[in-house]
């Protein structure tokens, strides 16, 4: 229950640095995560889930509201991919980033203090 929690408001504050700040608050929000809970073996995955929660969100979100089809249409032929692959791209950059700043942040933090 308390891994949901986490889960929940780092998806929060995600989504909400996302929205106000651009793309580069998920690697700061998902190392100060990883960083204030280095000696919690899922912060990783938790940073990643995160992220994953909050850009997939925010894309449905936007779909929602504007025309993210048609952009996501004009991208795909420009890749040479479909629209899905391009939407689940987006996905998967936004956690990868998450879980690299969170392991690079909780590995530092177990550095430097000890267990």
């Amino acid at each position: 229950m308390k891994w949901l929690l986490y889960l929940a408001g780092l998806t929060l504050v995600i989504a909400a640095g996302t929205w106000w700040g651009g793309w580069w608050t998920v690697p700061v929000a998902a190392a100060l995560f990883g960083a204030w809970r280095a000696h919690a073996r899922d912060a990783t995955l938790t940073a990643m889930l995160a992220a994953a929660c909050a850009w997939g969100g925010l894309l449905l979100y936007d779909a929602s509201r504007g025309p993210v089809g048609r952009l996501t249409h004009l991208f795909g032929a420009i890749f040479h991919m479909s629209d899905a692959t391009l939407l689940i791209l987006t996905v998967a950059y936004a956690a990868l980033l998450a879980a690299a700043a969170a392991a690079c942040a909780r590995g530092l933090r177990r550095l430097v203090t000890p267990a």
